[in-house]
């Protein structure tokens, strides 16, 4: 019954934002107990409180970018124009243009992009 609900859940995201979900749905094929381990990671990622749209997204955004994926990418966007995130903030965080973002955009795009560049420092130093 569970799986059933999360074949459902997974069908639905994927026409809602036309994302490919088909490495979930192995998942859940070959290993439910992985899948629903996994599954509340997605809701987790999704919380934000006092997060400001803008700045979540940012985050989001170049999170998906430094991972070179570019369905993650347009999956994410999809999310932010949805959440009333402004399209003039998503082209900005996607041209890496500090200067063309507000303060909540910036302040995920920095903080993004601190992380981004840690690890890419941390990688390079590891030889990995």
């Amino acid at each position: 019954m569970r799986s059933w609900i999360a074949r459902r859940t997974l069908r639905a995201f994927a026409r809602r934002y036309g994302y490919d979900v088909s490495y979930l749905e192995m998942m859940l094929n070959c290993s439910p107990a992985a899948f629903f381990k996994f599954a509340p990671l997605m809701k987790a990622a999704a919380h934000r409180e006092a997060v400001p749209i803008d700045a979540s997204f940012a985050a989001k955004i170049v999170g998906a970018l430094a991972e070179d994926c570019g369905p993650c990418t347009q999956l994410v966007v999809d999310m932010a124009l949805e959440a009333s995130m402004a399209k003039d903030q998503i082209e900005a965080v996607l041209r890496r243009d500090p200067r063309a973002m507000n303060d909540a955009t910036m302040l995920g795009f920095k903080f993004a992009d601190a992380v981004r560049r840690c690890s890419l420092f941390s990688r390079n130093r590891s030889g990995v």
